[in-house]
């Protein structure tokens, strides 16, 4: 019995690590850093503005508009559309819609799919420093100026994330989104966040010259490889982006956030072993996170196989208190994740939404770890609501 119970309270311990207490310990670890806002530099260093694009004529010509507005210095960028082989008139567009005098230019890639072209494109880069950016993506007038400032504010900075959120979307991906964005503020201000996100980032040009032909997600491999190399990777609440696509039924909903959640699994196993090279701090928040996926699934049904068995003779306290302990770290990490205030004020959700929302990220998260043996996706995987295969 004995045995049983310390099984028992031993996968309790796991499991309210990986969902709540490792949230909680961030949170207590940020209160003893001086997080001070990123100052504008003397002298804005040269940037690169990579843009990936297929077949979208529409979206890259407003985000060619959208760009023009940046305040960021024109003498001192260069933009460069990377496009996979159009064959809906997007390229054409493009060039024929840039003015001689402007820091923006088409580059025809050999090879469509999101890390083809930023592998074509890398190599011509004549950055300091490299933001990409996807088509859908829109950036405030100071985004890029934002987003730099984080890096050159700390010389162990080498990535920087926009802060993102999707528009014209469901309740439960902007509920999904206002939750990761929370997690990343968390690990920015106790050390360094896990990952950035896709629609806007920025690096360091030292820090790779080429992504792997395997890449899925290259946001969360540029900022593992910075974490690998005992770098910082930092979340902006001053740079913003807003996402124009994203699921609009829970039939895409399901698959998206699936496909995303498996993407971030297979590059976090990519650095395993690269995690002894890693400072303590950092190396705790990705084995964390990788056990989130990998081992979470299997440590709950461990749990109510062992719950199970406790009642069945007849030590119904054991698992009571085991549950009332789960219980008390939840509502102490909602009550982390409450205090982080979003830019842009935290959205209201609904009782339903906030129910659902968080049934539907917890299935998708065991059926990644479950699935992952199985399941395999290159980058070239279709966009929400789009037929683009450019990522």
């Amino acid at each position: 019995m004995w045995l049983l119970e310390f099984l028992f309270f031993s996968t309790t311990l796991l499991v309210g690590w990986t969902l709540f207490g490792y949230f909680i310990f961030i949170w207590f670890v940020g209160l003893f850093r001086d997080k001070r806002p990123a100052a504008i530099p003397e002298h804005w260093p040269f940037i690169t503005v990579i843009v990936p694009c297929l077949n979208e004529s529409a979206l890259a010509l407003e985000k060619l508009a959208n760009l023009r507005n940046s305040a960021y210095p024109r003498d001192r960028m260069e933009i460069i559309f990377a496009d996979g082989g159009s064959t809906d008139g997007g390229a054409e567009m493009l060039t024929a819609a840039i003015l001689p005098d402007e820091p923006f230019r088409v580059e025809r890639c050999p090879a469509p799919g999101k890390i083809n072209q930023l592998n074509h494109v890398l190599p011509m880069a004549k950055g300091e420093i490299i933001v990409n950016t996807d088509a859908d993506a829109r950036l405030t007038e100071n985004t890029l100026q934002n987003i730099v400032s984080e890096i050159c504010a700390d010389s162990q900075v080498w990535v920087a994330g926009a802060y993102c959120r999707p528009v014209n979307t469901l309740e439960f991906e902007k509920m999904y989104w206002d939750a990761q964005n929370k997690g990343r503020f968390l690990e920015t201000k106790a050390m360094s966040s896990s990952i950035v996100t896709a629609p806007c980032y920025a690096f360091r040009r030292e820090l790779i010259s080429s992504f792997p032909d395997d890449t899925v997600a290259d946001d969360v491999y540029i900022a593992m490889l910075a974490s690998a190399k005992g770098k910082r990777v930092v979340q902006s609440s001053s740079a913003h982006v807003e996402e124009l696509r994203g699921p609009s039924s829970v039939a895409e909903f399901m698959p998206h956030k699936f496909r995303k959640s498996n993407a971030f699994l297979r590059e976090s196993l990519r650095f395993v072993y690269r995690l002894p090279d890693m400072p303590h701090l950092i190396r705790l928040m990705l084995a964390t996170r990788i056990g989130q996926q990998v081992a979470l699934p299997w440590l709950l049904i461990l749990w109510a196989l062992l719950a199970g068995t406790l009642i069945t003779m007849g030590r119904l306290d054991i698992p009571v208190i085991g549950t009332i302990f789960l219980f008390v770290m939840a509502w102490l990490t909602f009550m982390v994740f409450r205090s982080v205030k979003l830019p842009n004020g935290s959205n209201r959700y609904s009782a339903w939404t906030k129910i659902s929302g968080n049934f539907l990220t917890l299935t998708i998260l065991m059926a990644t770890g479950v699935s992952y043996p199985w399941f395999r996706q290159t980058s070239s995987y279709a966009r929400v609501n789009s037929s683009d295969k450019s990522k």
